[in-house]
């Protein structure tokens, strides 16, 4: 989730007031006649699926289009799913969000003044490991907890714990660690148990390589108006709670819903996870426009683009898993949100 995310998040309430606007339905046929996107579009109201149109190709080589049943690799999104298994944790006991990582992880550098929470908020001071050189390439090989740690733990804390907000996906790779050692199962095993099979995400998981047979979609990039396949992939099992969930648009609706209605975790939980901190909570960004909060996260991996948001006063939630984009995530939620209320009026 990026500085651009959390400002402009806030602008969506601005487009409330709008009265020029598309339709949803000719919104999306332009993202698809004019190579804007390719993907998957959700919208819940009141906790029922309202909308959901798809457009594009899961595989062009195959002539496989995208449907609702395709999965796509939905990126920093896990962040949120990491937080809630977190803060599950706290409600059974299992730990505070003030314990200290020394804890768990006494060699990562100041370990000893860094709490969960901290992680959880990315005020830790914690280098983040993808700035670190060739990352990608890096990254594209299956990488070890012993490998990733020793990266970590290879860089000095940036700043002091607490004393700023920094974006590190650090955090909530060390944050799925935890969550391992204290379940003593795998993070896609906690992540079925603790998640998936509550809510039913029947197309929610860990991620492993791309597979076409599981209608699991390729990722592309624009060039001369032309969709080209990415064929250079991120290894999700290095990205633990950090990028590598995979989920499609109905399951990520569903998810924020359900989390965010009080059926994942406590009262005093989601007060935790929803208190900003820079318009940063644990695990999703906050915001405030004209007296409408808007929680969310985006996510992006290889050419994977994603959103989800959250509005309590409209009881709405708004998800898209593209697996091809150009232009800005944010820029296009907005743009659903519009399209989402111009058709609402017309259907009045």
């Amino acid at each position: 989730m990026k500085k651009g995310f959390l400002f402009l998040i806030g602008w969506v309430c601005f487009f409330v007031s709008c009265s020029q606007s598309q339709n949803l339905d000719d919104l999306l046929s332009t993202y698809e006649k004019e190579k804007i996107a390719m993907g998957t579009v959700s919208i819940f109201k009141e906790g029922k699926e309202f909308y959901t149109k798809s457009i594009g190709f899961a595989n062009i080589d195959l002539n496989k289009k995208n449907n609702s049943e395709t999965k796509y690799r939905i990126g920093s999104i896990s962040k949120t799913f990491t937080a809630t298994i977190i803060l599950q944790m706290v409600d059974e006991g299992k730990l505070s969000v003030n314990d200290k990582l020394k804890k768990y992880f006494p060699e990562i550098p100041n370990a000893e003044n860094i709490t969960i929470s901290d992680m959880l908020h990315h005020r830790s001071g914690i280098y983040n490991i993808t700035s670190d050189k060739n990352f990608e390439v890096w990254i594209s090989e299956p990488r070890s907890r012993d490998e990733m740690l020793s990266k970590i733990k290879g860089y000095n804390s940036l700043f002091k714990t607490g004393s700023k907000t920094e974006y590190s996906n650090s955090n909530y790779i060390l944050l799925a660690y935890i969550a391992e050692d204290l379940d003593k199962l795998t993070f896609g095993e906690i992540l079925q148990n603790r998640i998936s099979k509550k809510l039913n995400l029947t197309h929610t998981d860990f991620g492993k390589d791309i597979d076409f047979s599981k209608n699991e979609a390729m990722c592309y990039y624009p060039e001369n108006n032309q969709w080209h396949p990415i064929t250079f992939h991120t290894n999700l099992i290095g990205t633990m709670g950090a990028g590598g969930i995979i989920s499609n648009a109905k399951d990520a609706s569903t998810f924020y819903n359900a989390l965010f209605t009080g059926k994942l975790i406590s009262e005093r939980s989601l007060k935790l996870m929803t208190a900003s901190k820079d318009k940063m909570g644990m695990g999703i960004s906050v915001d405030d426009f004209n007296g409408m909060v808007v929680y969310g996260h985006d996510g992006a991996v290889d050419g994977f683009r994603s959103a989800v948001a959250y509005i309590p006063k409209l009881k709405l939630t708004i998800s898209f898993t593209f697996n091809a984009s150009s232009g800005s995530s944010t820029q296009k939620l907005i743009q659903i949100f519009k399209s989402y209320l111009f058709t609402t009026r017309e259907k009045k």
